[in-house]
């Protein structure tokens, strides 16, 4: 209290002043050390992004490498002496013929499988694998499908049995003759020492192939007896690693294998710069800290003199309210600052703000008014689609109800009659047994209706009608697992049971068609929990990326052959994956024609569409980006390139309860 009194006695020039003294100093200080810290988190979000162009600029090196690859083993597949050694089976000669190739095209890895994937024609190892153990079960494993692919072999030192002899980088084709398939060519190159230095070239980065958290070729000296390690940085988004005494940023790019296993690429660069360019940004942070205390002792000094000579004014404003109070309204009084002299200019600039804010107000509440009808009609529209999908659950729901019971009448009761006609003919096999010259017109009936024939094909019918009510059974099964009527509230879900059943339902329309070849689906599904959600709901949110995929690439064939289609067919992938122990994530893939950037960012508006009038309404990814994002508080985006395709990413919590509480 008795600091309040003393403030009161001090003049208007100090009581004015040291408010605002105080309010610089507090925001220079919070600015300067916010700038620094802002400053320190942009440097290091400029190495996640020098790093992620990286590992995008590497995987492409890769990727073109691999293609490579495809063009020399085609190329090799379909060399005349190569095709008429294996055809007469002369090894002799298939190794003259393949030696001058491999040198020519600089290959580390030859081998050729036969059609079976069984035995071995010819296997040259050179370079840093000349020795190492390649884990080929995979490749061969892959040479009998005779398809054409590329990926990584991996290797162990033959000697150590350890993972650190050099990857393969690998590519396998079938060698084929007019008639037949003949065998199976696999060329690659190691991921050695040298291959990386040439992909590194001359930049500051060093790369780090690990296999099973071995190091198996590396730009920099490290101890290969050890295994692999990286300390995460305190923000979470780094991974630190120490070699030889020097620090590194370290990101990792994964390289699928043949098989289940993994190659990690690790992208390594120096933290010298970072550290410097920190250290240098904090000398300049303390050096504004310093201009600030310079610029408060002279602004003191300044201040104190303005503030004097504001005090004379406050003659001239109180002659100016005594006209306002005697009715002159024309005559504005500006407020610098809320104290005596403010509070005097106050009456007069309220009644001038009260007329200006009236037209402020009354456009506001028309801009309110718009937004609630906006709103209004989007809950609408979005009640009428929930409707909509819940009538059409509910019949889903009551038609597999009303086949399951006949079908399971039918399909139980299959067997019965299985055992039944079983039974008959071996009555009917036991008569001819010992009565075999029937009478006359008992043969000829037996002739007529062809008994041996029935007895057989009536076997053939009723496995046919078995297979028949099996699969009506399942397709009753994914109708009433879809609409999931029982399962309103949320509860643990088995996620790949729900995409499996969208899949179901969509199944006519992935089909081969007189337009187009079947759409492929690729599965790569992982290892999930049981996931805490509504999964009616979920499940629309499948339902409408299918069906959009689908949609695009249908889009995607026109103007195309059957035979261009086949050439480079349509397929759609969808993977899983749990991310950490509390939240999953979910792709859908297709290589359609992809989606325009300026439409990508209008995708999950209300009502936004591309489809022709009477097939799209606009609220399909609308509501899947609510059910996603509010209903089980998880992220939906979209990646999209033209002419290549398009990805939808989903993210949810494994466990809802969470975010509930």
């Amino acid at each position: 209290m008795a600091f309040f009194e003393k403030y009161r006695e001090l003049p208007v020039a100090i009581k004015l002043l040291s408010p605002v003294l105080t309010a610089f100093l507090c925001l220079w200080t919070i600015g300067t050390v916010s700038f620094g810290h802002f400053a320190t988190l942009y440097l290091t979000q400029t190495v996640q992004r020098e790093l992620d162009d990286a590992a995008l600029w590497i995987q492409r090196d890769l990727d073109k490498q691999k293609e490579l690859l495809a063009l020399n083993a085609r190329s090799i597949s379909e060399e005349k002496s190569v095709i008429a050694a294996i055809t007469e089976g002369d090894r002799s000669a298939l190794l003259q013929a393949m030696l001058p190739i491999q040198a020519t095209f600089k290959l580390d890895l030859v081998r050729i499988i036969d059609a079976q994937g069984q035995n071995i024609l010819l296997s040259s190892q050179q370079g840093a694998i000349g020795s190492a153990v390649l884990q080929d079960s995979a490749m061969q494993r892959s040479a009998q499908t005779g398809l054409s692919l590329s990926g990584i072999v991996l290797a162990e030192n033959r000697e150590t049995h350890k993972p650190t002899a050099p990857s393969t980088l690998t590519s396998l084709i079938s060698i084929k003759s007019s008639k037949q398939i003949l065998a199976s060519l696999a060329i690659g190159v190691a991921l050695d020492d040298a291959r990386l230095q040439e992909i590194r070239a001359k930049t500051s980065l060093h790369l780090v192939a690990i296999q099973s958290g071995r190091v198996t070729a590396s730009t920099l000296p490290i101890d290969r007896s050890s295994r692999w390690r990286t300390d995460r940085s305190s923000n979470g988004e780094f991974q630190h690693i120490t070699v030889a005494q020097n620090h590194y940023w370290v990101k990792t790019l994964d390289q699928s294998g043949f098989d289940a296993t993994t190659l990690k690429l690790a992208i390594l660069k120096p933290t010298q710069d970072t550290d410097q360019a920190a250290q240098q940004l904090w000398i300049l942070v303390g050096g504004f800290g310093l201009l600030g205390g310079i610029l408060v002792t002279g602004a003191t000094i300044v201040g104190f003199r303005l503030t004097q000579a504001l005090s004379l004014r406050i003659q001239s404003l109180t002659q100016a309210t005594q006209q306002i109070a005697q009715g002159d309204l024309t005559t504005p009084i500006p407020i610098n600052a809320q104290d005596e002299l403010g509070q005097l200019a106050q009456g007069f600039n309220t009644m001038a703000d009260q007329i200006k804010s009236r037209d402020q107000l009354l456009h506001d509440q028309m801009e309110e008014l718009e937004k609630t009808l906006a709103e209004l009609h989007f809950t609408q529209s979005k009640m009428l689609q929930r409707e909509k999908m819940s009538a059409l659950g509910q019949m889903v729901a009551g038609v597999a109800h009303e086949i399951n019971n006949p079908i399971g009448f039918i399909h139980g009761n299959i067997d019965y009659v299985g055992r039944y006609v079983h039974d008959i003919v071996g009555l009917l096999q036991a008569y001819q047994h010992h009565y075999p010259q029937p009478v006359p017109a008992l043969q000829n009936q037996i002739d007529a209706v062809e008994l041996d024939f029935i007895t057989k094909d009536l076997v053939k019918i009723l496995q046919s009608m078995k297979v028949g009510s099996d699969r009506i059974r399942e397709i009753v099964l994914s109708l009433r697992n879809f609409s999931r009527l029982d399962e309103a509230e949320i509860k643990p879900v088995n996620l790949h049971d729900g995409i499996d059943n969208t899949l179901m339902i969509l199944q006519h329309r992935l089909k081969v068609t007189s337009d187009r070849p079947e759409i492929q689906v690729i599965k790569k599904y992982g290892d999930l929990s049981l996931i805490e959600c509504y999964a009616g709901q979920l499940n629309q949110v499948f339902m409408n990326l299918l069906a959009n995929a689908i949609d695009a690439l249908e889009e995607g064939n026109q103007g195309k052959s059957f035979q261009d289609i086949v050439s480079k067919p349509n397929f759609i992938v969808i993977g899983t994956q749990q991310l950490d122990e509390n939240r999953i994530q979910v792709w859908i893939s297709d290589n359609g024609a992809g989606i325009p950037d300026a439409v990508a960012g209008r995708l999950f508006d209300p009502f936004f569409t591309t489809k022709p009038i009477g097939k799209g309404t606009g609220l399909g990814l609308s509501i899947s980006y609510q059910v996603i994002t509010e209903t089980h508080h998880g992220t939906i985006s979209c990646k999209s390139v033209v002419g290549s395709g398009t990805t939808f990413m989903i993210e949810i919590p494994i466990v809802q309860r969470v975010y509930m509480i």
